[in-house]
This record gives C-alpha cells, structure tokens and sequence, in this order.
C-alpha cells in the first residue's frame, strides 16, 4: 500500500509535539487529512482506527475526557506501527568498502569563529573575500567543518575568491585534497572543475595520472587544456603531446605548447622551434615561451631575432611593409622578455649601435626593450651605451639614471647628471634641457618620495583606515646622495625632492619650503602637504613653528575638497597645544568627509583639556 498520506499525518503529528497538543484542536491540516482517512476507513480498520484518533484529536477537549497529549500520544504509536509494518528500510545500491580519508582536520573552533566564515562562502556580496583571506591566515580552515565549503569555493561567481581557494586554501590540505576532489570532479564541467583538476595536478599529478590523461581525452574543450597541461614533465606523454599540438583547436595546440616547454624535453625543444619558424603560431606561442622553455629554445630565436633585424626593410620601402616587419618582430621581443644571455646582450648592443637604421623606421618600443635589457646588465659597457642612448633620446634617460645608481658613486651620481638640466641655454638646446630637467625630476621622485603606502588604524573606534606615504629616510638620503642635491633640487622648483633631500643647518631649504604655505594655498601644495611637513622637519625648524604653520594652512579657504589627511598630518595635529581649540572650531564647517572627522576628533581631545 502507498505509505505517502501516512508520511504525511506523521509530520503534522511531530509538528504538534513540537508546537503544543493543545493546538490539535480544530487544526486546519489535520482537518484537509481527515476526509481521505475516513474514505479509507471504509476498506481498512487500521485507516478507521486513525481517522477516528484524528477526529478526537480535533475535537476540544473536556474536564472529563483525556488530556490532548495522551490523544496525540496513542494515535501517534498506531500511526508508527503502521509505518514500520509497511515500509521499506533496505538501503539502496551494492554493499561495498567505506571510504575513508587521511585528513588530519580537527573541529576545535568554535562555531562563533567560523559563522563568518560560512556566512562569506555560502552568499554573495561584497567584503567576502577579505573574510576568508584573513579566516585563512588564522588557520580557520584546518577545521573538517570547512572542508566542503572550501571546494565549493572553487565555483565562487568572484573569480578572485575562486583562485584564492584554489591557490592557498586547498593546497593547504596536503596531497590527500587529491582524493577527495576525485570524488566530485567532472571531466565535462566548466571553470570550476578546471581548477579543481589544477588543484588535483598541484597535490600530486603523479598519483593521478590515468585520470589526467582521460581528462586530456575526453573532456571539455577547457579541461582538456588544463589537463594537457599538467603533463608537461612526463617523457612518457610526449609523443601525445607532439600530437595535440598540430590539433585543430588553438586552445589544445596552446595547452601543448606549454607543456612541451616546461617538460624541456629535445623532441618538445625541437617542435616549439619548428612552430616558431613557421610563424602560423608564433604570436601565441611567444606568451608561453616567455614563461618557461629549454635553453636551446631561447638561443634558436635568440639567432633568428638576430637574422631578422639585420634583414629589416630601409626606412624607404613603404608604411605596409615597415608595420609587417615590425609585427613579426613582436613575438621575439615577448618570448626573450625574461631571458638574459651573451647573444641577447650581444643582439640589443647591435640596436643601440644602428639607432639611425631603426629609429627611422619607427621601431621606439625596440629601443625600449634594447634599454630596459641594459639597465639590469648594468655593468660598466651596459653603462656606456645607455648614456649614448640617453644623448640621442630623452626617453631612456631613467633607464641610464636607474643603472648608473647601481654602478657609481652618489658623488658622481650627482656630476654626471646634474649637467644635463643646464638651463642657461636658448632655442632647441634649452627646450630638451628643460625635458630632460622634468623627466630627471620624476626619475628621482620614483627613488626617493612615496615609495609605498601603508594603513593605520588607530584614531577611533570606528577603525578607519589612514594612509601614510612613506620616502626615503634622512639615514638613507645621507648614505645614498650627494648633499648637492638639495640646492639642485630647490633650483629646479622641485618640491618634492626639497622635502626629501632637506636637512639641517641649511637655511635655504626652510625659507623654501615656508615661502610655498604663505600667500594662496596652491593645489598642488596641499596635495603633498604632508612631504612640506617632513621636509621641515628634517630641516629642523622647531615644532611649535611647525605646528602653527599647519594651523595656518588649515585656516586657508583652499584647503576643502581634502578627503583624508595623511596619517603623519594627524599625528601633528595630535601634538596641537589646547589653546588652538577655538581656531580648530571656527574652522571645521569649512570641511566634511572623513578629514571632518578627524578634525572633530582633534578638537574633543584639545577641548577636553581646556
């Protein structure tokens, strides 16, 4: 017999142990089940004896007749008996072994730790990846808890978070992820199951191979690639692998031009080279030569770049044919990218030796290639042809400035450079000296000032962050430049670098850095208003002075369209002697955003000890 309307009365009696026995009485479901019980009851006694169970439970109940519990009670074991007389208990499917698994995971965390946890990777929304990373580093996801939500990661809709599980969070479990990622893993599936056979081939390809290699057969277009990929390194799969790569499909010729250059194999060396040449395959094949390859791979198109630039049209022979030149010229430049050879040095000094040629061919990236090869050379030839670089462009003079800060002393540092900004020049000559002035500036800029960002959270409990450019310290400045600098630097108006190079004892600097908080408040003032502040006070001029010249350039009508301010002006202004509380007052509806707020806070402190 069908056990469903039984199933059915039996969940609406949990319910009413769960809710109350009381609340049986004229319980509309347990009125809808009544009717179908009752025309059963025609057939069977047992389905009479229960339909007459249920009408007593609906009736109310009174002072003379049995509690409604008792009712509920003795209907429900009729009901459970039945239920046990006619239903099935036999488990479904072959008996076999058990699977068990090597994991070492715990489950010590409390729940209160991992909520958040479970809460990020089983929504969406924003502020979850940053949840999980930092879950991460506290070891949160050693608990067995997380495991399946860990790969589930894998089809997170954030990609970042995707690559996050499938970098860090599921290599962290050891070779035994393998396993249990085979369980689920569908050679027909998309992304996610790509990563997770990434995941697999990183925990240990070699125990999984057979599984690879169907994968590499049969799946889909993107888990055949990732699969083929995976058997770069292994002799044995190589003549597969010869074979995929002359594959229709560009994405499994890509997946084995990739594994033969990381297998380093002669036959693999020998294809990729044979690819290049003929040049059907050349431009995507240069993505993945510049990652890895044989070295046999890089000296043959390290050559054949030779060949092709001595074989380079003359600047007469058309637009077309320059521009088609130069794209077959491309892929060398990208395959030899991370390369660093005698024959490649020897390649790039050609170029610089024919700039003529080339540059009137419009080939600039060229030389920018030929110029960044040199400037990690950086020895004493390398020296000398950049500087003959530099003298014919401007544009590579960071590149001869950067690889000389390597090489020479601050000393000659400053003589070598200093010059090339002569401004008492006119015409053209001053034109490029003044190029050359700008371009030397932003240089040193890149070496010296805000060289990264830090956060502090600190200055109250909301925990809002406060960023904090840093530069070059005063120690650093002393070992690594010349002192000349400084004058150069406040002849040449370059603000930043005054800051920097500032010191004490040197009047100059102070009176400069003053003369740019006086009269209108510029722009581009306050938006380095924090260096102008250092600057000072590595020029030692007195902190009292250097904190009313801030209060100063607070009261300045310019200064409101300022989101943050820097953590170094904050923690001046902590350092603001109370009587400035008036002033700080008159001023702070003048600003808004989170400087409003810092302000505000300032002015609390400074109020609290008037």
């Amino acid at each position: 017999m069908s056990t469903a309307l039984l199933q059915e009365l039996h969940q609406e009696f949990r319910r009413l142990y769960i809710a109350g026995s009381e609340l049986a009485a004229g319980d509309f479901r347990l009125k809808r089940l009544l009717p179908q019980l009752q025309q059963l009851g025609g057939r069977s006694p047992v389905f009479k004896k229960l339909g007459e169970g249920v009408e007593t439970l609906l009736e109310p109940g009174g002072a003379d007749g049995p509690a409604p519990g008792v009712g509920l009670l003795e209907v429900t074991l009729l009901l459970e008996s039945v239920l046990y007389t006619q239903g099935s208990i036999q488990a479904e499917g072959t008996p076999g072994p058990i699977p068990v698994r090597s994991f070492t995971l715990q489950t010590k965390q409390t729940y209160r730790k991992l909520a958040s946890v479970v809460e990020a990777l089983s929504t969406t929304g924003s502020g979850r990846y940053e949840v999980v990373v930092d879950a991460f580093k506290e070891g949160v996801f050693q608990d067995l808890r997380l495991l399946p939500l860990a790969v589930s990661a894998l089809n997170d809709p954030y990609s970042e978070l995707a690559e996050y599980a499938k970098k860090h969070i599921l290599p962290s479990y050891g070779p035994e992820i393998a396993d249990y990622l085979l369980e689920s893993f569908n050679p027909a599936g998309g992304r996610s199951e790509v990563r997770k056979l990434e995941v697999i081939a990183a925990a240990g390809a070699s125990g999984h191979l057979d599984i690879i290699v169907h994968a590499a057969e049969n799946g889909s277009d993107e888990i055949r690639a990732a699969a083929i990929k995976c058997l770069g390194g292994y002799e044995e799969y190589t003549d597969a692998l010869l074979e995929w790569s002359a594959d229709k499909k560009k994405v499994i010729r890509e997946a084995a031009y990739t594994a033969l250059a990381a297998g380093g194999s002669a036959r693999g060396a020998e294809r990729l080279i044979e690819t290049f040449m003929q040049k059907k395959d050349r431009e995507m094949l240069a993505s993945v030569l510049a990652n890895a390859a044989p070295a046999e791979v890089y000296a043959r198109v390290t050559a054949l770049f030779m060949e092709e630039l001595q074989a380079a049209p003359e600047n007469t022979a058309g637009k077309k044919v320059t521009e088609k030149a130069w794209e077959e010229l491309t892929p060398f430049l990208i395959t030899l990218s991370r390369v660093k050879t005698p024959e490649l040095d020897a390649v790039y000094s050609y170029v610089i030796k024919e700039y003529d040629r080339y540059i009137s061919l419009g080939w600039v990236p060229l030389f920018d290639h030929a110029a960044r090869y040199k400037q990690e050379s950086a020895d004493s030839a390398a020296l000398a042809e950049l500087e003959a670089l530099a003298e014919r462009s401007v544009r590579h003079l960071p590149n001869y400035f950067q690889a000389a800060k390597r090489t020479v002393s601050p000393q000659e540092m400053f003589d070598r450079f200093a010059g090339l900004t002569e401004t008492k020049l006119i015409g053209q000559a001053a034109k490029q000296a003044a190029q050359r002035s700008q371009l030397l500036v932003h240089t040193i800029e890149e070496q010296a000032v805000d060289l990264y960002w830090d956060y502090e959270v600190r200055w109250d409990a909301s925990g809002v962050r406060q960023y904090n450019k840093k530069m070059l310290s005063a120690e650093e400045v002393a070992a690594e430049w010349d002192p000349r600098w400084l004058d150069w630097s406040i002849k040449q108006d370059a603000l930043n670098l005054a800051c920097v190079f500032a010191r004490p004892g040197h009047q100059g600097v102070q009176d400069y850095l003053k003369g740019k908080l006086e009269g209108p408040f510029k722009r581009y003032t306050y938006d380095r208003l924090a260096n102008i502040f250092k600057g000072l006070e590595r020029a030692d001029l007195p902190e009292a002075e250097r904190l009313e010249l801030l209060m100063s350039a607070l009261e300045e009508n310019n200064v409101r369209n300022l989101y943050t301010f820097d953590h170094y002006l904050f923690e001046m202004m902590e350092r603001f002697p109370a009587r400035y509380a008036d002033r700080l007052k008159e001023i702070l509806p003048r600003f808004k955003y989170e400087c409003k707020r810092q302000l505000e806070y300032i002015y609390d402190q400074l109020a609290s000890k008037l």
